[in-house]
């Protein structure tokens, strides 16, 4: 069970900062877990981005183009 927890909050963290650990993902013991916390931190990063936005009142685009955000 510990196991399960350290690789849900792993994915958890992974999840918002954008990134993925393949060999983590691919465990046959945890990975399920992992994969699971790995999407709760992209929703949750999702909704966190989506509050700034409503305080700072945008709406659209924050870009020109595609490649326009440097």
């Amino acid at each position: 069970m510990d196991d399960a927890l350290v690789a849900y909050n792993s994915g958890r963290l992974d999840g918002a900062a954008g990134c993925r650990d393949e060999q983590i993902a691919a465990d046959a013991e945890v990975g399920a877990d992992y994969r699971i916390g790995l999407l709760d931190g992209r929703i949750a990063a999702y909704h966190l981005i989506s509050e700034v936005r409503d305080i700072l009142g945008v709406t659209g685009s924050l870009f020109e183009g595609p490649d326009d955000f440097r």
